[in-house]
C-alpha cells in the first residue's frame, strides 16, 4: 500500500492521541480512590455488623439490670417491713427471733444481689462505651467516604474532560486520513493491544521494541517515501521519522 509521508505522519499522530486516550481510560479505571472506597465500605459493613451485635447485647444487659434492680428493691422492701415489725414489738419472742433471723438472711441476700447488680452495671457501661465508640467510628468513616467520593468525582471529571478533548483532536486527525489507510490502522489497532502504528527510529520498531535486521533495513532504505511499511515482527504500520 502507498501512503504519502503526510498521510503516514497523520497515522502516527493518530496513534499518539489514541495512546493518550487509552492511558486516560486505564487511569480512570485504576484511580486510587476506587480501591480506598472499597476498603472503607468493608470497614463500614464490619462496623455496622458489630454495632448491631453490641446493641443487642446492650439491650439484653439492660433487661438483666432492670431485673436485678427489681430483685434488690423486693428484698429491701421485705427487710424494711420485717425491721418495722421488730421495732413495733408486736410479736411473740419466738416470732421476733424468727424475724431477726429472716432479716439477717435477707441482708445477706441483699448484699449478694447488689454485687450482681454492680457487675451488670459494669457490663452495661462497657457495652455503652463500645456502642458510642462504634457510632463515632462509623460517623468518621462516612465523613471520610464522602471526602473520597468528592475526590473521585473531581478526578473522574478531569480525566473525562481530557478524554473528550483528545477525542475531539482525534476526530480532526481522522478527517485528514484516507479511508483505506485508516481502515488498515483500525484493524491492526484492534488486534494489537490498541497500537496500530509505530515509529521507526534508526533500526528499531517502537511498537514491539525489537531491532530490525540489517538486510531488512537495507530493503527499507531502498523503498520510496510513500511505500507503507509494516514491522515484520508485530505487523504494525511502521512510520519512518
Amino acid at each position: 500500500m502507498q501512503a504519502s509521508p503526510a498521510q503516514q505522519s497523520h497515522i502516527l499522530e493518530l496513534q499518539f492521541i489514541d495512546s493518550e486516550i487509552m492511558q486516560a481510560n486505564t487511569k480512570l479505571k485504576s484511580l486510587p480512590e476506587i480501591e480506598q472506597l472499597l476498603h472503607i465500605d468493608k470497614r463500614i459493613i464490619a462496623a455496622n455488623t458489630e454495632l448491631a451485635i453490641v446493641k443487642a447485647e446492650a439491650e439484653q444487659i439492660a433487661l438483666e439490670l432492670r431485673r436485678g434492680e427489681v430483685d434488690v428493691e423486693t428484698v429491701t422492701d421485705r427487710i424494711k417491713k420485717d425491721e418495722a415489725r421488730l421495732a413495733s414489738g408486736n410479736a411473740t419472742p419466738k416470732e421476733l427471733e424468727q424475724l431477726q433471723h429472716e432479716v439477717e438472711s435477707l441482708k445477706k441476700r441483699q448484699v449478694a444481689l447488689e454485687e450482681i447488680e454492680l457487675e451488670i452495671m459494669v457490663r452495661a457501661e462497657a457495652s455503652s462505651t463500645r456502642v458510642n465508640t462504634l457510632t463515632t467510628d462509623l460517623s468518621s468513616l462516612e465523613t471520610l467516604k464522602s471526602e473520597i467520593n468528592q475526590r473521585l468525582a473531581s478526578a473522574t471529571t478531569d480525566i473525562n474532560l481530557l478524554i473528550l478533548s483528545k477525542t475531539t483532536a482525534r476526530n480532526e486527525v481522522v478527517a485528514k486520513i484516507e479511508k483505506p489507510l485508516l481502515d488498515l490502522y483500525e484493524k491492526i489497532k484492534a488486534s494489537s493491544g490498541g497500537v496500530g502504528a509505530a515509529s521507526l527510529v534508526a533500526d528499531k520498531c517502537n511498537g514491539c521494541n525489537l531491532t530490525i535486521n540489517a538486510v531488512e533495513m537495507n530493503r527499507i532504505k531502498a523503498l520510496a517515501a510513500d511505500e507503507l511499511l509494516r514491522c515484520e515482527e508485530c505487523r504494525r504500520i511502521l512510520v519512518r521519522i
